[in-house]
C-alpha cells in the first residue's frame, strides 16, 4: 500500500500545481495545530487530531477535546471553510494519480 500511495504522488506531482496544494493543506494543519494547541492549552497530538478531525469532518472526536473560547470557535469556522477545499483538492489529486499510476503500471506490463 505504501508503494501505491509513493507512486501516487510521484504522478501528482507531475501537475504543475500540486505541490503547491499539497504545501497549503500542510501549512493549514500546521496552523491547526498551533492554534489549538495554544488556544486550548492542548498538548501537540491532541491538537494535530483534532486538527485533523476538524478538516475531514470526521464525527470521531474525543468528548474531552471541546472548543469552548469564542474566539477559537471563529477560528474553528474559518478553518474549516477554507480547508475543506484545499484537502479536498489535494485528496482529488492524489486519487488521480493513483489512477494514472496504476495505468502506468498495466502498461509497463504489456510492454513485457
Amino acid at each position: 500500500m505504501l508503494r501505491r500511495l509513493v507512486a501516487a504522488l510521484r504522478v501528482a506531482l507531475r501537475e504543475e500545481d500540486f505541490a503547491r496544494i499539497l504545501g497549503a493543506a500542510l501549512v493549514l494543519i500546521a496552523i491547526g495545530t498551533t492554534t489549538f494547541a495554544l488556544g486550548a492549552d492542548w498538548s501537540v497530538a491532541d491538537s494535530l487530531y483534532v486538527a485533523v478531525a476538524t478538516l475531514t469532518t470526521s464525527s470521531i472526536l474525543n468528548p474531552e477535546l471541546t472548543i469552548t473560547d469564542p474566539w477559537l470557535e471563529i477560528f474553528t469556522a474559518a478553518y474549516v471553510l477554507v480547508g475543506i477545499g484545499i484537502l479536498v483538492e489535494a485528496a482529488r489529486r492524489i486519487g488521480m494519480g493513483f489512477i494514472a499510476a496504476r495505468e502506468e503500471l498495466r502498461a509497463a506490463k504489456a510492454k513485457a
